[in-house]
């Protein structure tokens, strides 16, 4: 609406100016006035309906009424059929009332062959839902307390089976356990004589690349160790101020994914003074070789101490 209309466009620049303004003014008020307004609108605006010159209205009328009609029907089909299921009532099977809505709609096609659609539309009182329910009531008398008691039967060996699936799975989850005290220390150079030892594996620096997901390194350099950490710290999201990675905290990452025990890696291999077996020949072990461990970092020190060594979390 606007403010002052004038019945004639013939009015001064300043008159026109001052009406535009004292119009923006208000609209500006009502809006500051609409915001502290606790009331609730909607935002989406209101169906204005069909018009009375539109054509054909009263057939979209009785459209849009059928529509409604079917959507309720469908919902109290829906409930009737929670609540059998709710009782102990066996509901009826997808196949069986598709073939009685098949037959329903041949006896129909046959019986209004020559009819028009729209004398279809008006004489076709057919209900197929109706025919549902009575094939349901007539599964529910023949249904017998041994079928109830398979069901229960059935129920509890699902439960069983899901107990025993969970157990499964919490056996295998990662243990937590705690860092020794020599890589809280300085964790950076944990992982640096880590790298070291696992250089001397086959695929152990393999395996760390491919677990975090970081491109391929050249680990001739001598800063193999820092640019390993980089490309976990960015992978592992370990970034300071400015998207500096932080070494410290990467290493720490490195060393925790270790001691849990998701990240499995090999033991280095031990030199033998004995001969070694030939090519040709095969050797036969008893056991499996164990994953490297993380107070292996720290077997040159003779033994380990006690604060050092890993302990179950409680």
């Amino acid at each position: 609406m606007k403010v002052g209309k004038p019945q004639s466009k013939r009015v001064s620049v300043r008159l026109r100016h001052k009406i535009q303004k004292s119009s923006a003014a208000k609209q500006r008020k009502n809006r500051k006035e609409a915001k502290k307004n606790p009331q609730w609108v909607s935002r989406l605006k209101k169906d204005p309906g069909i018009p009375n010159l539109f054509p054909f209205k009263a057939k979209v009328l009785a459209e849009i009424e059928e529509a409604r009609r079917r959507k309720e029907e469908e919902q109290q089909n829906k409930r009737e059929i929670a609540k059998a299921q709710r009782l102990g009532i066996a509901v009826p099977e997808a196949g069986v009332s598709a073939e009685v809505e098949d037959d329903e709609d041949e006896e129909l096609m046959d019986h209004t062959g020559d009819v028009d659609d729209d004398d279809e539309m008006d004489d076709d009182d057919s209900n197929p839902m109706a025919a549902l329910l009575a094939s349901a009531q007539a599964r529910a008398q023949t249904y017998s307390k041994d079928d109830e008691n398979e069901d229960d039967e059935n129920e509890t060996d699902k439960k069983k089976n899901a107990k025993q699936s969970k157990s499964a799975v919490t056996i295998k989850e990662p243990i937590k356990r705690v860092l020794p005290k020599q890589a809280l220390e300085d964790p950076v150079k944990a992982v640096s004589a880590l790298l070291v030892r696992m250089q001397t594996t086959q695929d152990g620096i393999q395996r760390m690349i491919d677990y975090y997901q970081v491109p391929a390194l050249v680990t001739s350099g001598t800063d193999f160790n820092s640019r390993f950490l980089v490309e976990v710290a960015r992978k592992r999201g370990r970034l300071g101020k400015g998207g500096v990675p932080n070494l410290h905290a990467a290493a720490l990452t490195v060393l925790g994914d270790l001691n849990e025990e998701r990240l499995l890696l090999p033991t280095p291999q031990i030199k033998k003074t004995s001969s070694a077996a030939g090519k040709g020949e095969v050797q036969i072990v008893s056991t499996m070789a164990q994953p490297f461990r993380l107070e292996g970092l720290w077997a040159d020190d003779g033994k380990l101490r006690g604060d050092g060594a890993m302990a179950m979390e409680s």
